[in-house]
């Protein structure tokens, strides 16, 4: 059986065993991210404000990888620790979505596979 889909980055950790974003026809879809710096690799300062912002960057920077932004938008799925923290996480998220905030689903887990994250993001994005 022939892959239908097309991968369009992997993480920088090749040994994990998932592609960071891949495309089906007008479908983009980025996997989970945290608040890790791309390049260093270091957490966001430990606060939900901080890592939000992070992770939306590193959304940003993933999508760009398929020629999108944030404005392609269409479903978000919000992964925190702590909802105590959401409405914190979510002053930093609308302020990344002024075009239009997309449609959204917000969960508390118990832990995220990375153990300093406080929350982690993915997208479904069109072309």
């Amino acid at each position: 059986m022939t892959r239908q889909f097309d991968i369009i980055a992997v993480p920088p950790n090749q040994n994990l065993p998932f592609s960071s974003v891949v495309g089906f026809e007008n479908f983009i879809f980025v996997s989970g991210l945290v608040g890790r710096h791309p390049e260093t690799g270091i957490i966001a300062a430990g606060d939900i404000v901080e890592q939000t912002r992070q992770t939306l960057i590193n959304v940003e920077l993933q999508l760009a990888k398929a020629g999108l932004s944030l404005k392609n938008v269409m479903k978000a799925t919000v992964f925190i620790t702590d909802m105590g923290m959401v409405q914190k996480m979510n002053q930093v998220y609308v302020s990344f979505f002024e075009s239009g905030l997309p449609a959204r689903s917000c969960v508390q887990v118990v832990a995220l596979p990375d153990p300093e994250a406080l929350v982690e993001i993915e997208v479904i994005a069109h072309r």
